[in-house]
């Protein structure tokens, strides 16, 4: 069952890939109105599934999820403006691992050899995958993904110790709404919206965005911090899979040998001496 709804997690993760970066390279829609939309429909969605008044009530601790959320919805969208979708997911996804990880230690988690080799596999894979085949992408678009990972960090860092993660997560999108509304007011004069990417921005936001990112934050209670940044370097792989069937990216020998790198590091890091720890 907890396997089932990583992957589930992992494969919702994937698709927002997918829907953002086909929306905005055949330019449906603005990364700015893709943003809001995005948020806006994650709000209705958990609202419905919530009910009750008591728990629509924004909680004003909740804040910094917010922040989190929004730095990341908004650079993920600008960046994948130019990136790929498996190169940005490399990007985001790397950045939110060695990030998570460089926390996990400073907190004291233990990094055991095979934990450091199952770690090591895992990103030595990711950069396999991408770094041989692909052209450097614009520093700018590339800082803005990085700036996207930072943000889903402290986004999962903040969610790793609550007791409800659909009212922590509503709580996140509704704080997230008017940060995102300020911030796009400013591109208000370069705004569109096409039919086609306002409904790729519907689903990541009522499916892929709020209901994974509450199936990830219950995810959460049963992860350390080393174990919760490796799994989703399995993200990228997925990412490149879907960008194969949907995009028409090209499937190499040398993409099946990374993927199974990166699937084989996340096997050792959770598997060899430290496995997923249910929190009592």
């Amino acid at each position: 069952m907890m396997w089932g709804k990583i992957a589930l997690a992992m494969s919702a993760f994937a698709a927002n890939s997918i829907f953002c970066r086909l929306a905005l390279a055949d330019r449906m829609i603005d990364p700015y109105s893709f943003s809001i939309i995005r948020i806006v429909s994650g709000v209705l969605v958990l609202a419905v599934l919530l009910g009750s008044v008591e728990k629509l009530k924004p909680q004003r601790e909740n804040w910094k999820g917010g922040l989190c959320l929004t730095g990341y919805i908004l650079a993920f969208s600008v960046a994948y403006m130019q990136l790929e979708a498996g190169l940005g997911a490399l990007l985001l996804f790397g950045t939110v691992q060695i990030s998570m990880a460089l926390y996990a230690v400073y907190k004291g988690e233990k990094v055991t050899w095979f934990r450091g080799i199952g770690l090591s596999v895992a990103f030595l894979g990711i950069l396999l995958l991408f770094l041989p085949a692909t052209h450097a992408p614009s520093l700018f678009y590339a800082f803005m993904m990085i700036l996207a990972g930072l943000s889903w960090a402290g986004y999962s860092l903040i969610g790793m110790s609550t007791a409800q993660p659909m009212v922590m997560t509503y709580n996140n999108f509704i704080w997230a709404v008017p940060i995102c509304l300020l911030l796009s007011l400013v591109q208000m004069p370069n705004l569109y919206i096409h039919w086609n990417g306002l409904a790729l921005a519907i689903i990541s936001g009522a499916f892929t965005s709020s209901l994974a990112y509450v199936l990830w934050y219950d995810l959460l209670k049963h992860l350390d911090r080393m174990t919760a940044s490796t799994l989703q370097l399995s993200v990228p792989c997925l990412a490149l899979l879907a960008g194969v069937i949907f995009l028409n990216e090209t499937l190499s020998l040398r993409m099946l040998f990374a993927t199974i790198m990166v699937l084989s590091g996340i096997g050792l890091l959770i598997f060899a001496g430290r496995k997923i720890a249910v929190v009592q």
